[in-house]
């Protein structure tokens, strides 16, 4: 390997990161997984010294992230006179920027491991702690995870009950990168390579056994008493905030809201679901349309939207925020969560001193940046089961999905967001995928309104119960689906996680340990 000129590897190293990628949601490609990490370690171990191991690892994350991401781009078109001329520089920086943790896990794979399994076992733990570790830091960014290709079938994505998808990332790499062994190693080791093969593919094999297992007979009772309408108005995002059209979003919605069920009788939910900004108003403030909302409203129904915010700091200084509200048929308005976690460069602009001077904005309308909230917390509403509410992208942060707040255990999780941004790409689809992977973590349903799609009720094993297409305006009546027991993720969270890591950093201490009396030799 290493008689092959720099270029042509950074090359090929991109391409395996790009192979990788399209495993993922949506065209879940799964065979291109084990293409790519086994391509990528066979590449590692023919680099010499961890310079150019941090090189590969580099280049491969370039490639993994312009193809796993490129819908990022589409964002940059909603107001292209302002941004187009940005897209492709955001794409690549976003891409080499994240690219640094598989650099990083390719550097310490090279230093710290010796040809062989041992090389395996570290590719394996230095790529999955890199994973969780781009998860966390900074902001965090815990999306196109190697563990999320589990969602790819029913039955596979219920090992997240027991393994989280940083547990499932693990496994998951261990099985793709083996077959670098059998493909690369020498003659003599060709045996052992095949075992290690074998035995990384046995362990698939077992946890897809017991996903299998769980979902035989896997009933989901619902909660009589509570009938839900999920709107989704499929207003574009270039019209989203025009003052003109306010009125226009507001009637569809209503009408919507309104629309009689598929027997002609007129509709009897007990809560409506907006999503994400759904009023292009302050609606807590605004009076008259809060009226019209109200007055249209059956009677003893809730009204559940996202919506701007006008807060206040204790210096009286005024703040925006992204909120979801409720809205009684009376009019009377809750204040239920404020967003936390908020996108950056979207909803904000991080080192706004310094990059407006260079032409730079958020991408989300208006000149003033949105303020976190206070926290996450579960909130309860009359006649409704306590709940989780995630605004747009929170839902892809598992460990800041805390079961229980302010003295409740969430026995849903609500989901508001506009992927509107994002077109008909793979954004879309693997924003849901992933919701669909935090409700067979964490065994509750997930309830998703989605202003351009996908709306979705999903079932606490992560199965679509109803779900509208992207670009279409429609609505779901559905019950609320129940909880189950908490799962073992949702006991444990990542520290079955750190378990299986300390078992890995082990098993290659002793492997390491023991190559040292043994002559080396390359993959």
């Amino acid at each position: 390997m290493t008689t092959f000129p720099i270029w042509l590897r950074l090359l090929a190293s991109a391409a395996f990161g790009a192979a990788a990628a399209l495993a993922l949601a949506p065209l879940y490609l799964w065979p291109l997984m084990v293409v790519g990490y086994s391509g990528f370690l066979w590449l590692l171990s023919g680099s010499i010294g961890w310079r150019p191991a941090f090189a590969i690892g580099w280049t491969f994350g370039i490639g993994y992230f312009l193809v796993g991401l490129h819908w990022v781009g589409h964002a940059f078109m909603v107001d292209a006179a302002r941004f187009a001329w940005m897209m492709p520089f955001a794409l690549f920086a976003l891409a080499a920027g994240l690219g640094l943790f598989p650099g990083l896990a390719a550097a310490l794979t090279r230093r710290f491991s010796r040809p062989g399994l041992g090389r395996l076992i570290a590719f394996t733990l230095f790529w999955g702690l890199s994973e969780w570790l781009r998860g966390s830091i900074l902001t965090g960014f815990p999306w196109l995870l190697s563990g999320h290709v589990w969602a790819a079938s029913p039955v596979s994505l219920q090992a997240a009950a027991y393994l989280g998808a940083s547990g499932l990332g693990l496994l998951a790499v261990l099985a793709a990168a083996a077959p670098a062994l059998i493909l690369t190693g020498p003659r003599e080791q060709r045996k052992s390579a095949i075992l290690t093969a074998a035995a990384a593919l046995a362990l698939v094999v077992v946890v897809l056994t017991l996903s299998f297992l769980r979902l035989q007979g896997a009933g989901v009772r619902e909660h009589a008493d509570v009938r839900l309408r999920l709107v989704q108005a499929g207003i574009p995002q270039a019209d989203k905030w025009r003052p003109e059209l306010r009125d226009r979003h507001l009637a569809l919605y209503l009408r919507l809201s309104l629309a009689p069920v598929f027997s002609g009788r007129a509709p009897e939910f007990s809560h409506l679901i907006w999503p994400e900004t759904a009023t292009p108003f302050f609606l807590a403030s605004d009076p008259v349309r809060r009226r019209a909302i109200a007055q249209a409203l059956p009677p003893d129904s809730v009204l559940i939207t996202g919506t701007p915010r006008r807060g206040e700091l204790p210096g009286k200084e005024l703040i925006l925020q992204n909120s979801i509200v409720a809205l009684t048929a009376d009019g009377a308005v809750t204040v239920v969560y404020d967003k936390v976690h908020l996108v950056p460069f979207g909803e904000y602009l991080p080192w706004r001193g310094f990059l407006t001077r260079l032409g730079l904005d958020k991408l989300a309308h208006g000149a003033v940046d949105f303020s976190p909230g206070p926290g996450p917390r579960a909130v309860a509403l009359p006649d409704l089961p306590p709940f989780r509410p995630l605004i747009c992208y929170e839902i892809i942060f598992p460990r800041e999905i805390s079961a229980s707040g302010a003295g409740l255990d969430a026995e849903w999780l609500l989901n508001v967001t506009n992927d509107a941004w994002f077109g008909n790409s793979f954004g879309p689809s693997q924003h849901l995928d992933i919701a669909r992977i935090r409700a067979a973590e964490l065994g509750l349903p997930v309830v998703r309104a989605a202003n351009t799609g996908i709306s979705a009720i999903i079932d606490p094993f992560g199965r679509i119960i109803h779900q509208l297409p992207l670009n279409r305006a429609g609505i779901i009546d559905s019950r609320l689906p129940m909880a189950l027991p908490k799962t073992l993720y949702a006991r444990f969270g990542d520290g079955i996680f750190a378990l299986f890591c300390m078992i890995i950093g082990c098993l290659l201490i002793l492997i390491y340990i023991y190559s040292s009396n043994r002559p080396r030799s390359e993959l």
